[in-house]
């Protein structure tokens, strides 16, 4: 029988988690071994001998036929190597070390999608003490401040003026941790919503529009947001699927933005939930991963 890792930051919460707990049932129907770990819990030991070059709470362990990784943006620098350790065993990382890190990380997010000419929102990167003039000549107000890691909306903030901006830079500068942040063109069509576009092994599976709750503009369903389908243009799959081969990411829930003319990349997702798109858009994701999964075996 083959056998699947599901990497997960916390096998406690995994129980209760509604993706880790779909995944598994769909593994063990179509007859796939599937054990939820912790990447912090291996040890890695590197070695000419692959049997003792890898332990779990201390113990060898058997090594799997895929590594399925659901630890998006809480993804650190422990949880990389044990991925570059297991790649270097030929085992198929689904999404790979290098995919996770330059999607979970905002600025190089932004480099990347520039350098493939792909649309994206007008980005800053800024350190303290930060200059308010070029933060207006360049990117203007509104405008959103962001954390350079961070998922479900957590660490990403709106400035409507200038006002506002001073006094949120006032804060973050006496903060004892002064933290280099992203500053982004704020992107609005007079409707406040977003699109989360799922593409699977190069294939665009299904597009869901989120909308933020009342007082708030970010549409994360986990935050409160509603959902609803969407139809897939071509426009919008061939931005989502650009967006993909960009990060070298198999599977990928791509955010986009709409100015009133255009879409635009917000970030691309190695970890996406999918009880949202589901729930709202009558999809069965887990089945689509364990489908693509079964396909890389």
């Amino acid at each position: 029988m083959k056998s699947v890792w599901i990497f997960h930051n916390n096998t406690t919460a995994s129980e209760k988690d509604f993706e880790t707990q779909t995944l598994v049932k769909r593994f063990d129907q179509h007859k796939i071994q599937s054990a939820v770990y912790q990447p912090k819990n291996f040890d890695i030991i590197t070695s000419r001998k692959s049997h003792k070059s890898i332990r779990y709470q201390g113990n060898r362990i058997e090594l799997p036929d895929a590594v399925l990784v659901r630890t998006g943006a809480g993804t650190n620098y422990f949880t990389l190597a044990l991925l570059r350790q297991l790649e270097n065993f030929d085992i198929p990382i689904i999404n790979n070390s290098q995919s996770i890190l330059h999607s979970r990380d905002k600025m190089i997010s932004s480099q990347i999608l520039a350098r493939a000419k792909l649309p994206t929102p007008r980005t800053m990167l800024v350190s303290h003490p930060i200059n308010i003039d070029i933060v207006e000549t360049e990117i203007g107000f509104p405008c959103v401040v962001k954390l350079v890691t961070g998922s479900q909306g957590k660490g990403v903030y709106l400035c409507k003026d200038k006002d506002m901006f001073v006094n949120f830079m006032d804060l973050t500068d006496n903060l004892k941790s002064k933290k280099t942040l992203i500053i982004q063109e704020f992107i609005n069509s007079g409707e406040l919503f977003d699109l989360r576009v799922w593409v699977i092994g190069g294939k665009t599976i299904t597009a869901m529009k989120r909308i933020p709750p009342k007082d708030d503009f970010k549409a994360n369903i986990t935050r409160g947001g509603l959902g609803e389908p969407f139809e897939l243009t071509e426009e919008i799959s061939e931005l989502a699927n650009k967006t993909a081969r960009a990060f070298d990411l198999d599977i990928t829930g791509v955010d986009l933005l709409f100015n009133g003319e255009k879409y635009l990349v917000c970030e691309a997702n190695s970890s996406p939930g999918f009880e949202g798109i589901d729930k709202y858009c009558g999809t069965d994701m887990g089945e689509e991963i364990v489908n693509y999964v079964r396909k890389r075996l």
